[in-house]
């Protein structure tokens, strides 16, 4: 279709969201005082710049710890003491603890699409309160029942919360003491760390973060594709900031990462970007390196090789006592695959040569691509694992 038209381009304006409601937030500052154990749990809602500035700001008043979702990471800086990391594994992890013994759920801007509600709030749900934040009121679930909502801007309901907060409780905060959540964040942050020496090949999922996060600067973005690496990269690499590490969930696109990583540079031109598919979901787009080619995009593509569909084998493992139907494909030669598109690129070959790698894939004048073997027989390690956190009856 076509059309002359004379005329220009509309002006863009801002648009003020409606306020959260004072009755709302009084109600649940009240809840807040009358709370012995409360946590706060952050979705992707949080991490819109204001949100997040106020969301610290509420963590410390109360002295309460944060858990994000997949999508809230950076909501609260990793390096914060407060920060208790994120959950979202299907068998639950460390930090579900912190839930199964909280009286109270602060809920902040999360989506129960992001994590269902019954993974989380396994124990006493009738005792348990709820304040559930957000810019739209909470869908209806038996195992999210809010106590109270308080729907509008979050980062104005926050900062109306953090206000009465203040003045409630004028030389008395924080409420409580983070450092009764010190173990768990040790714990976590013990974890993370266990394999951060490996020299194993192909590669374990946590060395691979681990070295990924020593590269990548707290302002720089990191995109995760769906499959197995989304797993790890989900508990294992945390944020110091909102809207660095970005995870398709919901919908979990396959090949959204990399295309991705095009939009992120142009948005953030000084930034580091990198995106971390799967070898499945990397060929389904892989045609858009010659749009980085073309445009002189340095971004850096790192696939994590294993040749299988890696995320349904780790969940018919699970559930059919490790059998698992037939999921292998080929793949081509990723140098020459880059070597095709014009670009650098590199195929690891020990555990040592990943750092080094990164660093010179960034020095690159346009985009350059990484293969890295995996070891994905820790997945269902970490399962096992996982699985033996015992629940508080």
């Amino acid at each position: 279709a076509k059309k002359e038209v004379d005329d220009t381009p509309m002006s863009p304006t801002t648009v003020r969201r409606p306020a959260a409601d004072h009755k709302a937030v009084a109600i649940a500052a009240d809840l807040i005082g009358a709370a012995k154990n409360p946590i706060v749990l952050a979705g992707n809602g949080a991490i819109r710049k204001r949100a997040a500035n106020q969301l610290s700001r509420l963590a410390h008043n109360l002295g309460v710890g944060v858990v994000n979702t997949f999508m809230g990471k950076g909501a609260l800086s990793m390096d914060d003491d407060h920060c208790l990391y994120t959950m979202g594994l299907g068998q639950g992890d460390y930090n579900n603890l912190a839930f199964d013994t909280a009286d109270l759920v602060i809920s902040c801007g999360y989506d129960l699409v992001e994590y269902a509600p019954a993974k989380w709030n396994r124990t006493h749900k009738e005792d348990k309160k709820i304040i559930h934040m957000d810019f739209w009121p909470a869908e209806v679930d038996r195992d999210y029942i809010p106590t109270v909502e308080i729907v509008g801007d979050l980062a104005d309901a926050l900062w109306q919360l953090n206000k009465l907060v203040e003045k409630q409780h004028k030389g008395k905060l924080p409420l409580f003491d983070i450092k009764t959540r010190g173990n768990l964040r040790a714990q976590l942050t013990e974890d993370f760390a266990a394999e951060k020496d490996d020299t194993g090949f192909p590669m374990k999922p946590q060395k691979i973060l681990w070295d990924v996060r020593q590269v990548m600067g707290p302002s720089d973005v990191l995109l995760s594709d769906v499959g197995a690496h989304k797993m790890w990269i989900s508990r294992y690499y945390q944020c110091q900031e909102p809207n660095t590490c970005l995870i398709s969930n919901g919908f979990c696109t396959m090949g959204f990462a990399m295309p991705g990583s095009l939009g992120a540079k142009f948005a953030f031109p000084d930034r580091k970007i990198l995106s971390i598919s799967g070898d499945a979901g990397f060929g389904m787009n892989v045609q858009e390196l010659e749009t980085a080619v073309r445009r002189k995009l340095n971004i850096v593509a790192m696939v994590w090789v294993d040749g299988e569909y890696g995320l349904i084998k780790w969940k018919q493992q699970d559930g059919f006592d490790g059998k698992h139907s037939k999921l292998d494909f080929g793949n081509p030669n990723f140098e020459t695959l880059a070597e095709a598109y014009g670009l650098w690129g590199r195929k690891i070959t020990a555990a040592d040569q990943l750092v080094s790698a990164l660093e010179e894939a960034f020095e690159q004048d346009g985009p350059a691509l990484i293969a890295v073997p995996v070891d994905y027989a820790e997945n269902r390690k970490l399962t096992a694992r996982l699985g033996e956190i015992e629940v508080p009856s």
